[in-house]
Order: structure tokens, then C-alpha cells, then sequence
């Protein structure tokens, strides 16, 4: 289990225990309308068509730094032809504050078990050691369920290499948002997100923690490699990532990508059939695929066509 997956199980939850973006980044996205000389071949962004109906889908990497800034022109220039921004869960209504207790309540141990109690005794030992070589709490980490010791992991390896949920996509769209005064969506609740991560099967939850530990020194090439190709637009890039990453968990596969996706589906084709146009932000791995939205929206008829730049959006 690699970053693609730690990244897709982790980074949606984590993006909602820190706030709104910085203002850095609101600034450098005024800049995003002039970024389109040197933008990729493609980008990690499509638009869905059927007769006059049309809606944005962009794939989101939940957690980015400064130098992602500007944005290519195509993806502000879709956000901008767009009626509402539709998100995994409306960041403009989430308080940090409310996240954290509600994932302390669901991710924290009750009195008298933790890791060393629940965990198997070998895996609890690698736990502590690996947490002991990177200089981590493990009286803290061990009263956190394996999911919400991972994320707290993963928050500390995003922090210590300069990437931050507040430069997230999903972010920096949710305050252009609230900027312009666009309407917001979300598909889910903050409660389901949580709930998702705390009822993974115990194997992937020991695994997410484990691996969060021991591959804390591939860190920094596991990101780059991730978000290289999401600027790239290579969205079979992505999907080897995703393969590679969810081989050996089927049902986390199965709970995560392919359930969420069969939800989310028919809210979004009635949104793309209501007459108006609607700018979608999901996470990458939701889009590719044979289980992927795009998937989803050939086999209803839409045609679906990756975007290169601002000048292919109809106004």
C-alpha cells in the first residue's frame, strides 16, 4: 500500500481538520487566468456533454503546496463558466474544531484498550518501532485507532515536506467559491467520511498505520510521483497507481471507490441534466478506472473530453 491509496483513504479527512486555504493561495489564483502558455497537453480535467447538457469533472489531489499555484487556466476558466461548485463534502460549512472531536470520538480507544491491546503483538511491536525511529509519541499514537493514527502520521510527513490540505484543490475551489459567491454541494457529510475510514476492515487499518510508519523515507518520492502525474493529466498514470495500490484490498476498493462512486453517480447526472452547468472537484482515483465516473457517464450516453486549455470552454 503505497501514497496513492494512504493519500485516497487519509488526505479527504484530513483536508477537513485544517481550515479554509491561506491567503497566499487565494492570491496566486487571480495570477491562474495567465498560466496557460505553459500548461501540459493535458489536464486532469473533463468535461461531460449530452445534447445541451454539460457539467466539469476534475480530479482532485486533496493535498498540494505553493508551487501548484497557478492552477492551468482551463480548470479556473471551467470553475468560472460554472453555475455551482459540487465537492465530496461543502468545505465552506465545515468547522475544523467539530472534525477533530468527531474524529477524536470515533478514532480514539476507550478506557482500558489501545494498539498494544488490539493490535497483534508482532504488528504492535513493528508500530512502536517504527514510531520510535521517526521520533514519534507512541503514548499518544497508541490510544488512536489504527485509521486515525495513520492520518495523524501522514499529517506530520505532509507538514514536515512543505504540502498542506489548505492548498488542496478542493480548498482553493471552496474559497473562489465563497469569493464569487457561487452556490457549494456536497455528496456527502463529514460523518460518512469518518465512518468510511473507522469500518475498514482491520487488516487495511493495520496495514494503513504500519506503512505510514515504515515507508516514511519514500515519502517525498511517493508525493512527487503522485502529483506529477495528476499535473500531467495522466489519468492511466493514475489508474496504474490506483491498481497497484488497492490490489491486495478489494473491499477497501470496494467501499471507498466503487460505493461512492454508485452513490454519488445519479446526483451528479441530475445535476447535469438540470439546464445549468456545474463544476465538479472529487478525488483523482474517483474518476478513473472501470469503476470511475467517467466510466459511468460514457455508459450513460454523455460524451466525455479531457481538457488542455481555458480556450475550450464554451461560454
Amino acid at each position: 500500500m503505497n501514497l496513492g491509496l494512504r493519500h485516497g483513504l487519509c488526505c479527504a479527512l484530513f483536508t477537513l481538520l485544517l481550515g479554509a486555504a491561506p491567503q497566499a493561495g487565494r492570491a496566486q489564483s487571480a495570477a491562474a487566468q495567465n498560466a496557460g502558455a505553459d500548461a501540459p497537453a493535458r489536464n486532469f480535467i473533463w468535461r461531460i456533454s449530452k445534447g445541451r447538457s454539460s457539467m466539469y469533472l476534475a480530479g482532485s489531489i486533496h493535498t498540494l503546496n505553493p508551487d501548484s499555484y497557478p492552477l492551468p487556466d482551463v480548470m479556473e476558466s471551467a470553475f468560472q463558466d460554472s453555475y455551482a461548485l459540487v465537492e465530496e463534502v461543502n468545505l465552506t460549512l465545515v468547522d475544523p474544531i467539530n472534525v477533530r472531536a468527531q474524529a477524536l470520538r470515533l478514532g480514539t480507544y476507550p478506557p482500558g484498550e489501545s494498539l498494544r491491546t488490539e493490535l497483534p503483538p508482532a504488528i504492535y511491536q513493528r508500530v512502536a518501532d517504527s514510531a520510535q525511529n521517526l521520533g514519534l509519541d507512541m503514548q499518544r499514537l497508541d490510544r488512536l485507532r489504527p485509521w486515525l493514527g495513520s492520518i495523524t502520521v501522514l499529517e506530520m510527513q505532509l507538514q514536515q515536506a512543505a504540502f498542506n490540505p489548505s492548498y488542496g484543490l478542493d480548498h482553493h475551489f471552496a474559497n473562489e467559491a465563497q469569493m464569487s459567491g457561487k452556490p457549494v454541494i456536497g455528496l456527502e457529510t463529514v460523518r460518512q467520511q469518518l465512518e468510511f475510514l473507522a469500518r475498514l476492515p482491520a487488516r487495511v487499518q493495520q496495514d494503513m498505520l504500519l506503512q505510514s510508519l515504515q515507508q516514511a523515507g519514500n515519502f517525498l518520492v511517493e508525493v512527487h510521483t503522485l502529483i506529477r502525474t495528476w499535473e500531467n493529466g495522466d489519468a492511466e498514470g493514475m489508474r496504474r497507481i490506483m491498481q497497484h495500490d488497492f490490489e491486495n484490498y478489494p473491499r477497501a476498493y470496494e467501499r471507498l471507490i466503487v460505493d461512492r462512486n454508485r452513490a454519488w453517480f445519479p446526483r451528479l447526472e441530475r445535476l447535469a441534466r438540470s439546464g445549468r452547468v456545474y463544476f465538479v472537484v472529487v478525488g483523482a482515483m474517483h474518476l478513473i478506472g472501470p469503476d470511475g465516473l467517467l466510466v459511468r457517464f460514457r455508459r450513460a450516453g454523455y460524451r466525455v473530453e479531457q481538457l488542455k486549455t481555458g480556450r475550450e470552454i464554451a461560454r
